[in-house]
């Protein structure tokens, strides 16, 4: 079940990282009327359905939303800066929640270790 999370996670990253490309390609090399804009609502609904996929998985997360997401969003939106994911603070949320679990769980194996030594 997890292994399948993380391909479609994996997944939908591709497909939107080669979107972003393509249409940064298409507009570095467009000429005046030869070749349409990039559609920058398409990129922006498949972007915020990558964060909206990871922000479901919390409190537990995923290994590739917790190892790949940050970096993936901040790359596109340094091309295209006025995606909703680069100004609607999600990814910092996701890992605001990711960290806050990482603790309790962390607190609680500690406690539960004192109490196994005593």
């Amino acid at each position: 079940m997890v292994t399948a999370k993380k391909m479609m996670v994996i997944g939908l990253m591709v497909v939107l990282g080669s979107s972003v490309l393509v249409g940064a390609i298409s507009l570095y090399n467009r000429s005046s009327s030869t070749v349409p804009a990039v559609n920058q609502s398409q990129i922006n609904a498949r972007l915020n359905g990558v964060v909206d996929f990871c922000m479901k998985s919390l409190p537990v997360g995923l290994k590739p939303c917790d190892n790949q997401l940050k970096d993936f969003v901040a790359h596109i939106c340094a091309s295209i800066g006025e995606l909703d994911a680069c100004h609607n603070a999600k990814v910092d949320q996701y890992y605001k929640v990711r960290a806050s679990e990482v603790s309790k769980s962390t607190n609680k194996d500690n406690i539960s270790k004192a109490y196994r030594k005593s």
